[in-house]
């Protein structure tokens, strides 16, 4: 397979979540450490987008801050194609548990993304223009960046959850760590 960049978007504000998602914590690890840990064996890779990280490259928004998700994206896959990596994996920061065979699944239908999580997708360096255009042209929707590039949506059985809020968080945590008696 050609190679691929994976990329976490995380340059949200968290406005739901009342505090930093990126920092939080399940069984100790922080929801982009765990981000990266998921992505490490399918991808070549791997970069923050919209933050800094201690030991990961990180990108800002392109083509400004304040893009939302697609902005990161924009940003991911401009990366990609200068340091000729063929595709982009990128998961937001706060999708729990990613499946380890993400990037089997989505790739052969790229490009595609996590039916139910669409900012979840595998996405070819080839539409890195397409979708800064898309940005200039005003839209900041991700659906409509999905049907405008023809986005194949995959199906997951066991589809990960979005911790959007602090109650999101405990289920989470409560998921990886099991019935407590």
């Amino acid at each position: 397979m050609a190679a691929i960049l994976g990329a976490i978007l995380a340059g949200g504000r968290s406005r739901r979540f009342g505090s930093d998602k990126a920092a939080a914590t399940i069984g100790g690890r922080s929801l982009l450490d765990r981000a990266a840990d998921a992505l490490a064996g399918q991808v070549d890779a791997i970069v923050v987008c919209g933050r800094d990280h201690a030991a990961l490259p990180a990108l800002p928004d392109v083509p400004h801050p304040g893009l939302g998700p697609l902005g990161g994206l924009a940003a991911a896959l401009l990366h990609a194609r200068e340091e000729r990596f063929a595709n982009v994996l990128c998961v937001p920061v706060d999708l729990h548990p990613l499946p380890d065979d993400l990037a089997r699944r989505l790739g052969p239908n790229a490009p595609a993304i996590l039916d139910g999580q669409h900012a979840a997708g595998f996405w070819p360096t080839r539409l890195a223009d397409a979708l800064v255009d898309h940005l200039a042209s005003g839209e900041r929707s991700f659906r409509s960046w999905i049907a405008q590039a023809g986005a194949v949506r995959v199906a997951c059985d066991t589809l990960p959850v979005n911790i959007n809020r602090p109650c999101d968080l405990a289920e989470a945590r409560r998921k990886a760590l099991g019935p407590l008696c």
